[in-house]
């Protein structure tokens, strides 16, 4: 299985990670993420990303994504989704192009494919955590709020199928996580069994919309 996390910055998801690898130790993580890529490069990103470190970022998760397939157990704190979420930030503010938008889109479209189960963490009134990392963190509340409110399109174009950012065929699922830690790791389970695997067809709400 390869899953991801994603949402907008400070909900919670790499908390969730640290908890989910202990509940279901037979999976992995990778050891650095797009925080460390952007680091280790000096790239400029959220509000003051442009084309080419946007372009960047998106090279760096592709090819960590690429490194798995679906035969592994990896869970990723973030993924491809999130760089498309933030590029669409940066264009509905004049900062990007329509054509890298509509590029970038397309390309992350197809490497959606590779990947089983993305969840998802909508921005709530339990979920916002302190910004402890303020090099590549975001503290803006409203950026906060607009980047969540496009992953939250980014689902509605999900339930619709319409194709736009998930691909038609070969999808991977898309479920809201939500509430305290506890409750995430608890809200996971009706969906992956004590394996990591999703349920049987008749055990899970995961069943109708997940093909092995």
């Amino acid at each position: 299985m390869k899953i991801a996390v994603s949402g907008a910055q400070c909900t919670g998801k790499s908390t969730y990670v640290k908890d989910f690898l202990k509940n279901w130790t037979n999976y992995k993580t990778p050891e650095k993420g797009y925080r460390d890529f952007i680091k280790e490069n000096n790239l400029p990103h959220s509000k003051n990303g442009t084309e080419e470190s946007q372009k960047a970022i998106l090279n760096a998760l592709l090819d960590e994504s690429q490194q798995y397939t679906r035969k592994d157990n990896i869970i990723f704190d973030r993924c491809i989704l999130d760089n498309l979420a933030y590029s669409s930030w940066l264009h509905l503010n004049d900062k990007v192009s329509e054509k890298f938008l509509d590029e970038t889109r397309i390309t992350i479209r197809e490497a959606l494919k590779t990947f089983d189960l993305i969840f998802f963490f909508p921005l709530t009134k339990t979920s916002p955590i302190p910004f402890d990392d303020k090099e590549t963190r975001e503290s803006d509340v409203q950026y906060r709020e607009e980047i969540d409110n496009i992953f939250k399109a980014f689902l509605k174009s999900y339930h619709q199928g319409d194709g736009r950012v998930f691909p038609k065929d070969d999808s991977p699922a898309i479920i809201e996580i939500f509430g305290n830690p506890e409750e995430r790791i608890k809200m996971t389970e009706f969906y992956l069994d004590k394996e990591g695997r999703p349920y049987g067809e008749d055990q899970s709400l995961i069943s109708d919309i997940y093909t092995p």
